[in-house]
């Protein structure tokens, strides 16, 4: 395993690489626009996924590849040694990405009556699905309780109430920052199970949790009920753009339906995906445990920002690195568009059905951030 350093302070222009978050054909020509809004982030990724690469590219042939062994049993290994739960490896279903998984899943067990329900706010996949399956959209509310967000599970219940048959859960929370704790996800354990509900749970952010005492808990280990459990490595990696995920599916019925829903939708996983997520299984620990501090420092530095700053507030977040920035807009205004204006991309709350509120991605060197505090720093204070 490398011991390595890293030096997450490093500026990289990323500008003219085809970048989806630098290259935004909106962003006024030779602005100096600074974007936060795509998750994901601006670190060079461990030396062990560009050797991976490095290697392919020295060998030359770019066919098409198979799911090794190899990958299946790191995958489980990894879900039983960090996140305590036992998994077969018959219950695997591996995909080129979560969205698309949690389209076929919806896809494959709702209908035009039948819908889904998700708390909200949320990552817009997570309701924009329902019209992408043609099937109904019932949301509920989560509610602040101390200095964390969490369910509003007497609203929860009166969804449920309405028949879906999909439960969308985001775990850890995007855009919220929540790592649920046991007690909550016992509660939405068995409520899915009072209402005949099967769980879809994206657990991309697992790996990204900023406090010590946030135990990453799978909503899988409860195997009794119909539950599929998405997993990647490209969001805590920064290998979002390979792709790759795992979906685990221990009922074998359920497994049959999502395999049937995705059957000539998925393309096979790339010899790229599949290599680096070997190196990330293998050798990835030593960057992730140098980048979370780096990534707490830069969310404490922006949380003390907002906290000082009459007409803003946010949550102290227990995972991600995506900010969930409330605005007051008698004090503030339009603080989204003024951050545009200032050379501030955030994302507005409305996409995610959160009204006054941005989303800020702050995986990035602490320089940058400092530049988008002092833009933020010249609204707040004009």
């Amino acid at each position: 395993m490398s011991h390595k350093v890293y030096d997450f302070d490093q500026v990289i222009d990323r500008h003219h690489t085809h970048s989806f978050k630098w290259d935004n054909v909106t962003y006024p020509a030779n602005s100096d626009m600074l974007p936060m809004p795509v998750a994901d982030m601006d670190f060079v990724v461990a030396d062990e996924i560009l050797a991976a690469i490095d290697q392919i590219t020295s060998h030359g042939i770019l066919g098409y590849s198979i799911v090794p062994e190899t990958l299946k049993e790191a995958a489980q290994s990894k879900i039983a040694r960090d996140y305590k739960w036992s998994t077969s490896l018959e219950s695997q279903v591996w995909i080129p990405g979560i969205v698309p998984g949690i389209t076929a899943a919806c896809a494959g067990l709702t209908n035009e009556k039948e819908g889904i329900i998700t708390a909200v706010p949320v990552y817009h996949p997570f309701h924009l699905v329902a019209g992408w399956v043609n099937c109904p959209l019932i949301t509920f509310e989560m509610i602040k309780d101390g200095d964390r967000w969490t369910y509003d599970f007497e609203d929860f219940e009166r969804g449920l109430q309405k028949g879906p048959k999909v439960f969308l859960l985001c775990n850890p929370h995007n855009p919220g920052g929540t790592v649920f704790n046991e007690s909550e996800i016992k509660r939405i354990v068995e409520l899915c199970a009072k209402y005949h509900v099967t769980i879809v749970s994206d657990e991309i952010h697992a790996d990204l949790r900023l406090r010590a005492a946030s135990e990453h808990i799978s909503i899988g280990r409860f195997e009794q009920q119909p539950i599929i459990s998405f997993f990647a490595t490209s969001k805590a990696f920064n290998t979002a753009g390979l792709g790759g995920a795992v979906a685990v599916i221990p009922i074998a019925a359920l497994r049959d339906k999502f395999i049937k829903a995705s059957n000539g939708f998925f393309s096979m996983l790339s010899r790229h995906s599949i290599e680096v997520m070997l190196a990330t299984y293998a050798s990835g620990e030593s960057w992730l445990s140098q980048l979370l501090p780096y990534l707490q420092a830069n969310h404490d530095l922006l949380y003390d920002f907002v906290q000082s700053t009459p007409g803003l507030a946010m949550q102290p977040l227990e995972a991600t690195y995506l900010a969930w920035i409330e605005y007051d807009e008698a004090i503030l205004g339009d603080f989204q568009k003024k951050c545009w204006d200032a050379g501030l991309h955030v994302l507005r709350g409305e996409q995610f059905k959160g009204r006054n509120f941005v989303r800020l991605n702050f995986a990035c060197p602490r320089s940058v951030l400092e530049k988008a505090i002092n833009r933020m720093k010249s609204i707040s204070n004009g």
